[in-house]
């Protein structure tokens, strides 16, 4: 056990970033499939929160955008295909959201970024041995 808690296995590794990856992956995948469930309507509003960054109008654009990117980024990532494709685009999806949410306090900010962070962190890991990438390219 103490074997298990002190020494990194490249199993232990690569079961991680599985864990990392399905956790973010589904969760964002899920956001951005809500997002379509608003309709036109629903991705106005989020475009248009958008303007507070000084954005100009399109925003049922920049709503689909953003709903594109969270479910086809959150489908790559839990896949492990075209993984750091996908995870830059949660992170810029998330980078984006922590911009917005900065100024209405910590915890509305800590979310986002966290979840950008993780992004960030699969980006550099690669999608590991338990993914497409790996199968379809090697390691």
């Amino acid at each position: 056990m103490v074997h298990f808690l002190l020494r990194g296995k490249p199993t232990y590794v690569n079961f991680g970033i599985l864990v990392l990856r399905l956790a973010l992956g589904i969760s964002m995948a899920y956001h951005g499939y809500l997002k379509f469930l608003g309709g036109a309507s629903g991705l106005y509003k989020v475009g248009a929160m958008l303007a507070a960054l000084g954005v100009p109008g399109y925003f049922e654009f920049f709503g689909a955008m953003a709903a594109i990117c969270e479910f086809l980024g959150g489908i790559l990532v839990a896949f492990g295909l075209f993984t750091r494709l996908g995870s830059l685009l949660l992170a810029g999806v998330l980078f984006t959201a922590t911009l917005l949410h900065v100024d209405a306090g910590f915890f509305s900010w800590d979310y986002p970024s966290q979840m950008g962070f993780a992004a960030l962190a699969i980006f550099f890991m690669g999608g590991g041995r338990y993914s497409v990438d790996c199968s379809l390219f090697g390691k």
